[in-house]
């Protein structure tokens, strides 16, 4: 996506650059245990690269890794939120 928030494709991955998401923002986990999962980042661990989210539907703390996690700007209605 663009500053817009139109998207765009045909982006090399080579220019492209992971960006953690700030904390209390959304975020969906994209693999691993939870995989799917939607909610707000409560806090992030930057030395050892893990992150707890609160999930949207049960309120659970989700341990994960920063790696798995992506920031969610869409309609949380879009993945069934």
């Amino acid at each position: 996506m663009d500053d817009s928030r139109e998207l765009i494709q045909g982006v090399n991955q080579d220019i492209l650059e992971t960006v953690i998401p700030r904390r209390g923002g959304a975020v969906i986990v994209l693999y691993g245990k939870h995989k799917g999962a939607y909610g707000n980042l409560v806090e992030r661990d930057m030395d050892n690269e893990t992150g707890i989210v609160r999930d949207a539907d049960t309120d659970e703390l989700l341990n994960v890794r920063l790696e798995q996690i992506a920031e969610y700007i869409g309609d949380p209605s879009y993945i069934g939120y």
